[in-house]
């Protein structure tokens, strides 16, 4: 069966495309991306996708799927259902689970759940530390091996420098990337929305931008020191987007 996306706008990074294109598919797989001057299959449906783009599956990098032991949240296969619906082929689950995905035996769970939802790509993030808790090392090198595709302790953050910089190295050696959310609990704990004017007008507790800025430039450093590969999550200060451009 051939099918023709016609009239679209196709954007495609891995290709360098940003055009007008038509896209040409047989049985399902892409085969061709055609200039809209080249005639197309007599033979093929035609899909009509003016004023549309056109572009590979997104992939999600922080999801929270919940499962294991969180399912009245949410579930792999309705997750993932819901990731394809939005145009999300894949997804990468952080392991806030119940138990947390700190060991191989979560990690493989979360995988069957995800293949077995034939929905997006279910790609889970093992814990940085045991339990999340920030005290010990979890087995990354053996929920590598179960299929883990990065390290993170989510909403967590890795409290202190030695900590992150042990991690950092054990994550490198593993080729895996450190996931951190940014956050000195130390300068936010309380707070219930950003500090500023606002927050005095209303009298609430606020959290200065300083407490993501500070574990930011922390995480900076310490991956220039150990050479790991770092992603840091929603960043959303300035102080947080220049330590990532320095």
């Amino acid at each position: 069966m051939k099918l023709v996306i016609a009239n679209g706008y196709v954007v495609d990074p891995a290709q360098q495309m940003n055009a007008g294109r038509n896209v040409l598919l047989e049985n399902g797989r892409i085969v061709a991306v055609l200039e809209r001057s080249e005639p197309l299959p007599e033979d093929a449906q035609i899909l009509d996708a003016t004023g549309l783009v056109v572009a590979p599956g997104f992939i999600d990098l922080h999801t929270h799927l919940r499962e294991p032991g969180q399912e009245y949240k949410e579930t792999i296969a309705t997750g993932a259902a819901a990731a394809v619906a939005g145009g999300w082929t894949s997804v990468c689950a952080m392991p806030n689970t119940d138990p947390i995905n700190d060991n191989p035996a979560v990690t493989r769970f979360m995988i069957e759940k995800g293949r077995a939802a034939q929905m997006a790509n279910v790609f889970p993030i093992g814990a940085v530390t045991k339990g999340s808790g920030g005290k010990e090392l979890a087995e990354m090198g053996e929920m590598k091996s179960a299929g883990i595709v990065a390290v993170s302790d989510d909403g967590r953050p890795v409290p202190n420098a030695s900590m992150m910089r042990r991690a950092m190295e054990y994550a490198r050696g593993f080729d895996l990337t450190v996931v951190d959310h940014c956050q000195d609990s130390s300068l936010s704990a309380g707070g219930v929305m950003h500090e500023g004017r606002w927050s005095l007008i209303l009298g609430l507790r606020g959290m200065p931008a300083a407490a993501e800025d500070v574990d930011a430039v922390r995480d900076c450093v310490l991956a220039k020191l150990t050479g790991a590969k770092v992603h840091l999550a929603h960043v959303s200060t300035k102080g947080a987007l220049e330590a990532v451009r320095a």
